[in-house]
């Protein structure tokens, strides 16, 4: 949904992500294609394998970006569980990001509708060998997870939650990453993105990826690192940092 944005739809996306020599992918959504179409895609793509994707509706049109903390679209949360259930099993994706929904009520009556939806996403997707994660956000006013305080009391309360742990946010939201290694032994999937800009990690910024990315490997986390960033130059100017890094070779 991020990188090779000058390719008009998701298909021809993941064989771009393939040719460069990913393996691994994730992405907002479908893209408009059927679960069956988007695994074909995968598999023409020389078996691409999806680390992640979230449960929709997630993006425009509707504006929607999950819908677990409004009690009043339960049946619509529900819809987006059975299609995310599709997804994840025609993809054979181990991970779901369960979104929280845009809403300015903080009431006690929220918070419980959204910890109930939760233990509801985990008790369908964990039979599945899916993990359900969630997701602090720090750029959009109204989505209501929105604190990494705030994510570590609900994941205490939903066992088999796991954490969606995004450095781009968390420097937006805590002003540095002091508190990484608390948050490291929760997270199930970890996106980057250079601060303050959402740009790729190489360019100019708050974060100096090169001491942070060998913290997450020392700390042990052996999971995927989704590259969720625009790039500043074009997407093949976006990954020289990858190269110039060692995790990717050159073209």
């Amino acid at each position: 949904s991020w990188l090779f944005a000058d390719r008009p739809g998701i298909v021809e996306r993941l064989g771009r992500a393939a040719a460069r020599g990913f393996r691994y992918v994730e992405a907002m959504d479908a893209g408009g294609e059927t679960p069956a179409s988007l695994a074909d895609a995968c598999r023409r793509a020389g078996g691409l394998q999806f680390a992640l994707i979230n449960a929709p509706p997630c993006r425009p049109p509707s504006g929607d970006l999950g819908l677990t903390a409004l009690p009043d679209r339960r049946e619509e949360f529900r819809a987006g569980l059975s299609a995310a259930a599709d997804l994840c099993s025609a993809l054979s994706c181990p991970t779901l990001h369960v979104m929280s929904g845009r809403t300015t009520v903080r009431s006690p009556e929220v918070r419980a509708a959204y910890v109930d939806g939760l233990r509801e996403a985990v008790q369908i997707f964990a039979p599945l060998g899916v993990t359900c994660v969630i997701e602090p956000i720090s750029n959009i006013a109204d989505y209501y997870l929105n604190s990494y305080t705030d994510a570590v009391a609900i994941l205490n309360d939903v066992p088999g939650l796991r954490l969606l742990l995004d450095l781009f946010h968390l420097q937006m939201l805590e002003g540095s990453l002091d508190s990484l290694p608390a948050y490291l032994p929760l997270a199930g999937h970890v996106q980057i993105a250079q601060a303050p800009g959402r740009q790729e990690p190489g360019a100019p910024g708050d974060i100096d990826y090169g001491a942070v990315l060998r913290q997450i490997g020392e700390a042990g986390y052996s999971g995927c690192v989704g590259l969720e960033y625009r790039p500043s130059d074009g997407a093949e100017a976006g990954i020289d940092w990858l190269i110039e890094m060692g995790y990717l070779q050159p073209h």
